[in-house]
C-alpha cells in the first residue's frame, strides 16, 4: 500500500500556450531538484485533465523510510506551494491521501 499526494487545479479559461510553456518549465525543473528522483515517482500532471480541470495529477511517495517520506512530503508541498503562485489565476486542491492541504500565507501546508 502506498501513500500519494493528488493536486489539481481549475479556473474558467484553460491555460494559455505561454502560461502551459512556463509552467511545464518550472515542473521539469522542480522535478529534476527532487533529491530522491531516482528512487521515487517526481510530479505526474496527466494528459487529460478530468472534466471542469485545467490542471490534474498525483505522485505516490516513497514509504521504505519514513525520513524519506516526510523529506518527500515537504519537498512536493514546497513544489506545489511554487507552481500554485505560478498560476495565480487558478483555484487548487492538495491531498495527502484523503486529508487535505491547507494554503497558509503562500505555502501548502499539511493539516
Amino acid at each position: 500500500m502506498g501513500v500519494s499526494i493528488y493536486y489539481s487545479a481549475t479556473r474558467n479559461s484553460i491555460l494559455t500556450t505561454t502560461e502551459k510553456d512556463s509552467f511545464n518549465d518550472l515542473v521539469n525543473t522542480l522535478n529534476q531538484s527532487f533529491p530522491y528522483k531516482d528512487e521515487a515517482e517526481i510530479l505526474n500532471f496527466y494528459e487529460e485533465p478530468s472534466h471542469g480541470f485545467i490542471l490534474e495529477g498525483s505522485t505516490k511517495l516513497p514509504l521504505e523510510d519514513e525520513a524519506i517520506l516526510m523529506e518527500s512530503i515537504e519537498y512536493w508541498l514546497e513544489a506545489l506551494s511554487q507552481l500554485t503562485l505560478s498560476l495565480p489565476s487558478a483555484d487548487w486542491v492538495v491531498y495527502i491521501e484523503d486529508s487535505p492541504a491547507s494554503w497558509v500565507n503562500d505555502r501548502w501546508v499539511m493539516q
